[in-house]
């Protein structure tokens, strides 16, 4: 192999690792079925004598190890369609751009894959990934191209809308006439420039209606597999959250649905799991049967953001009185923290529910001792417990989260030994070191509503000429896990 060659497939695989770094799936859909909420929708502007059922069809040549370059990981395909949340074939839309029998047409076209709009006002970083592939197309008289609106409405014509043309823009490759023939290339796109709440990603095939000559122009088949949307995960900021599970700085669904710690099976009104983050007195509560230690409610940071310290877990009761055993023992509950939703770690003393804390409507606060950030929190009992009914008289859960407890040993050598320059400034961040011993880990600049909109494995300088003018947190993290936050002022 020429060492030419060999440079491009290096720098090739080195964009797609640094555009997966900590990347979190958000959307990965099956296209099992052609509606808005299943992944995709076609339109067909031209068919150009083509059957309408040939384009935008579904089938199951998807992507896999043996067709693709580079090759495709299998593993990281989700055994579950993100959102939808159910198992599912994957399928491959198709759109096949010749017919006859043998094949001996080709057609003018113009059609429409529209992938699920995305809301990508308060994502981090986000990507689209992509899978293609061109079948027996020769000749250029047939093209593939990925576009971006902010704009569309599903259903109605692409014209309806404003379209960025992206294609230029891939890192990687997509499905080209005349290279590759039958084989699957991966693309990507930063979509970091779309912070719409619709943004609308699609692939537009084009052929034209020159002559169809085997071998020498024919429009074939192209195969779209396997579009992946991913973020990289934000920082909650410190602060506590609300009753309706969002940031003092305003980020929202900072927890997925919490869930039994152990099983549902151990609780009535399962269908209430969502109220335990909101106000309300109707939630989920333990049966009346003898509860095994560590049950109770279990909290899952979303994939959206980074795990989280949080230093103090409060609760507010319904009736606390009646949350009491068989013979009148007061349940005792206790805090946890995991990143492996497997191993778990005490994160306060066991605490009584009702000797001190019946009062209904009150807030009571439990202090957590750590200085670890966690993917998983539990709010659960300490010790097994028969209540005396269907009780924990549990309201409402609600949260603080405070990270300047990680490494607090190490991050004042950090802080004092980063010098960070010119401030107030309009230009540029310089970031230096005066201590050759500190390593720069990771800088991040975050914004006043707790986005990251810089995320970087360096100290290099910071252009903010396109920022807007105002207040920014800059977080700089070193190798020995100190971390150092610095206020800056963009004017």
């Amino acid at each position: 192999m020429k060492k030419t060659t060999q440079k491009i497939i290096l720098f090739f695989t080195f964009c797609m690792v640094i555009f997966a770094v900590k990347a979190q799936t958000i959307y990965y859909e099956d296209f099992r079925y052609e509606n808005e909420s299943r992944g995709f929708t076609v339109q067909k502007v031209a068919l150009g004598g083509q059957l309408e059922g040939e384009l935008g069809k579904r089938v199951n040549d998807i992507v896999d190890a043996a067709d693709s370059s580079p090759v495709f990981d299998e593993n990281s395909r989700p055994a579950e369609r993100t959102p939808q949340g159910t198992v599912r074939d994957q399928k491959t839309i198709a759109f096949n751009n010749t017919s006859g029998s043998p094949a001996d047409t080709n057609h003018q076209i113009e059609a429409w894959a529209l992938m699920t709009n995305q809301d990508l006002s308060n994502v981090n970083t986000p990507k689209v990934s992509f899978w293609t592939q061109q079948r027996y197309v020769v000749g250029g008289g047939a093209s593939l191209t990925v576009w971006v609106s902010q704009n569309y409405t599903h259903g109605m014509a692409p014209n309806t809308a404003t379209w960025i043309n992206e294609t230029g823009n891939i890192i990687g490759n997509i499905a080209t006439s005349d290279v590759s023939d039958q084989v699957y290339v991966k693309g990507a796109l930063d979509l970091s420039a779309y912070t719409s709440t619709s943004v609308t990603v699609a692939f537009k095939v084009i052929t034209d209606a020159t002559p169809y000559s085997a071998g020498i122009s024919q429009h074939g088949t192209f195969y779209i597999s396997d579009v992946k949307f991913e973020a990289t995960p934000q920082d909650v900021a410190n602060g506590d959250f609300s009753a309706l599970n969002t940031s003092a700085s305003g980020q929202t669904n900072i927890f997925n649905t919490p869930s039994a710690s152990i099983s549902d099976a151990n609780f009535t009104n399962t269908s209430k799991w969502a109220d335990v983050l909101a106000p309300g007195t109707s939630v989920p509560r333990l049966a009346k049967s003898l509860m095994p230690a560590e049950e109770g409610y279990k909290f899952e940071v979303s994939n959206v953001y980074n795990p989280i310290v949080v230093s103090e877990v409060r609760y507010i009761l319904v009736n606390g009185t009646s949350n009491q055993g068989t013979s009148g023992e007061e349940s005792k509950w206790k805090v946890q923290g995991s990143n492996d939703d497997s191993t778990w770690d005490n994160l306060s003393d066991p605490v009584g529910m009702f000797s001190t804390n019946s009062g209904a409507g009150t807030a009571y606060p439990i202090a957590l001792t750590t200085t670890q950030a966690y993917r998983y929190y539990r709010f659960v009992l300490a010790s097994p417990w028969t209540p005396i009914g269907a009780y924990t008289a549990l309201q409402q859960i609600d949260f603080t989260v405070d990270d300047s407890v990680l490494s607090t040993q190490n991050n004042s050598v950090l802080s004092h030994g980063i010098s960070v320059y010119p401030n107030p400034t309009s230009t540029v961040i310089n970031i230096t070191t005066a201590n050759t011993n500190i390593k720069i880990k990771n800088v991040k600049l975050i914004d006043i509503t707790g986005k990251v909109i810089y995320n970087k494995m360096d100290a290099q300088p910071i252009a903010v000429q396109n920022y807007a003018k105002g207040l920014y947190l800059l977080r700089i993290e070193s190798h020995d896990g100190a971390v150092s936050t610095k206020k800056v002022l963009v004017n």
